[in-house]
């Protein structure tokens, strides 16, 4: 019996003027008849190697998570694989890779994964997991949702990289689309003590993130009014 999706390898041929031109070879051409099959769906793989930065850090996440539940890294790795795998079925193509030969973009994606994990399930780890991200933006968002902060782990609170100003009501402002970061007391003190730009250049911090409605809604601040049908007339 066939498979009802139907994968060949192809290589790019030509590009011109926003046009890939792709040669894949295929010899059933009977299937083709059959199933009527005149488009197809192209996925670009990555042919960057990952490097062995990205696969040291993938281990240590994995370690992390394998010391928190109690179980074996070498089963602790197969389950979060197939995890991730599952949530990734149409980019992953149905099959499981292998932090030995995947490319950069995907393991950098699993990376994210694990990292999201351990901040939502409160993984300790005996490092920061600043300096394990290659996403920091991605990172810093999970710890907002998780109300940690992004340089320690620890119960935070809000920072407005984006001042509010000195006799503004922080209860009536409008937040959404303002830059916060997420700091336990102490960093949020360091901050304050030397200094925003120096702060961020200590922790290789470019910017906050900016509040969207799912972030004010946690934090229960005021949000953009969605434009009524009159408004927008």
């Amino acid at each position: 019996m066939r498979d009802s999706v139907y994968i060949i390898d192809g290589t790019i041929a030509d590009y011109n003027n926003g046009v890939l031109t792709i040669k894949a070879p295929c010899d059933d051409w009977e299937l083709l008849c059959k199933r009527e099959i005149s488009k197809v769906k192209i996925q670009l793989m990555d042919g960057r190697p990952l490097s062995d930065k990205q696969r040291r850090a993938c281990y240590a996440l994995i370690g992390a998570i394998a010391d928190w539940s109690g179980d074996d890294k070498v089963s602790i790795k197969e389950y979060m694989k197939l995890d991730f795998w599952q949530s990734h079925l149409e980019d992953l193509n149905e099959q499981i890779f292998s932090l030995s030969n995947a490319p950069m973009s995907l393991i950098a994606e699993f990376q994210r994964f694990l990292v999201r994990f351990i901040v939502s399930n409160d993984v300790p780890t005996k490092w920061s997991l600043l300096g394990m991200v290659d996403d920091v933006g991605d990172y810093i968002y999970s710890c907002l949702i998780a109300k940690k902060c992004c340089i320690c782990g620890r119960k935070a609170d809000l920072h407005h990289v984006d001042r509010v100003g000195m006799g503004r009501n922080r209860e009536e402002i409008i937040h959404e689309g303002m830059e916060v970061l997420p700091l336990c007391r102490e960093h949020h003190d360091e901050l304050h003590m030397k200094g925003q730009t120096e702060f961020m250049d200590l922790y290789h911090l470019e910017s906050g993130i900016e509040l969207d409605k799912t972030l004010c809604r946690i934090y229960g601040l005021k949000r953009q009014k969605k434009k009524t049908e009159e408004s927008k007339c």
